[in-house]
């Protein structure tokens, strides 16, 4: 569990040297990365110290030690998710839909925007209210019962895929009315869609965490799920910083060879959003 620890801690820091390489200053959106690394730590700390005991009462099928697990499990949870929910803030702080060059881009993209904020912003809402709902007290917490968790955990789960899906369809919007050149297109939409990632461990949670034999929720697999999907999305926001590094790069081999990279399409404005000089990470 450490060792990915440490793994997203060095991608992040990365992506901070880049920043400062790059604009001199952290952007925006880099906060929001910056306030869910000690937050994801937090959380970190509170599953390692948790698993044993999940491990000891999932094997012998005890009770002994819920007062232990009931103390941290909740905050373990609401710890991770709101490390989730940074990085997809912290993709969304990335458009200035409220200033130009955003703003002129398209009324509909702009109106969209916004909308996606409002439904990320509803759904972190949920997320955090959830663990509250389902173990508010240890004398009435649901989650070692045979029933009354999984609706609410595959709803959390789908919401969260959903909202990822809705990130990742701004950055390909932009990209398909800017009329990049291929290699472009390629960089920018694979820089961009990077959550895909976080998608596809949230996935594997929503078909995994259900025990059917016990007929509950496995609580060792879903903590652990989340977990992971909470170091990925760290890293995939690391790496998408990468970008601007390899756009500049492929204009200078350009320009050495001779190519003039000039924007002369009706899409200007949506390409001038997503170059290597705008403030995007």
């Amino acid at each position: 569990m450490w060792p990915l620890s440490v793994l997203a801690t060095v991608f992040l820091a990365s992506r901070f040297a880049v920043r400062m390489s790059s604009k001199g200053r952290l952007m925006l959106n880099d906060y929001f990365l910056v306030a869910g690394l000690p937050i994801f730590f937090i959380g970190a700390g509170l599953v390692q110290s948790v698993l044993p005991f999940l491990y000891e009462q999932h094997a012998l099928a005890t009770n002994r030690h819920a007062g232990k697990i009931l103390r941290r499990l909740p905050a373990a949870i609401e710890m991770l998710w709101i490390t989730i929910y940074c990085v997809k803030f912290c993709f969304l702080a990335q458009f200035k839909f409220h200033k130009p060059p955003y703003a002129y881009v398209s009324v509909h993209l702009t109106r969209y925007y916004w909308a996606v904020v409002s439904i990320c912003s509803a759904s972190f809402i949920v997320t955090l209210v959830q663990p509250l709902v389902l173990c508010s007290k240890s004398e009435t917490c649901r989650y070692f019962q045979a029933t009354g968790t999984a609706g609410w955990e595959i709803a959390v789960t789908s919401i969260d895929i959903l909202t990822d899906l809705l990130v990742i369809s701004i950055p390909i919007l932009l990209i398909y009315m800017a009329n990049f050149t291929r290699s472009h297109t390629i960089i920018n939409t694979s820089f961009k869609s990077l959550s895909v990632f976080s998608i596809a461990i949230a996935t594997t949670r929503l078909a995994l965490q259900y025990d059917r034999d016990a007929r509950r929720i496995d609580y060792i697999v879903m903590v652990f799920f989340l977990f992971t999907e909470a170091v990925v999305a760290l890293v995939m926001a690391s790496i998408s910083s990468y970008r601007t590094v390899i756009l500049d790069k492929l204009v200078e081999w350009r320009t050495t060879r001779g190519t003039n990279v000039k924007l002369t399409t009706p899409r200007d404005l949506s390409r001038t959003a997503l170059n290597p000089g705008s403030d995007l990470g």
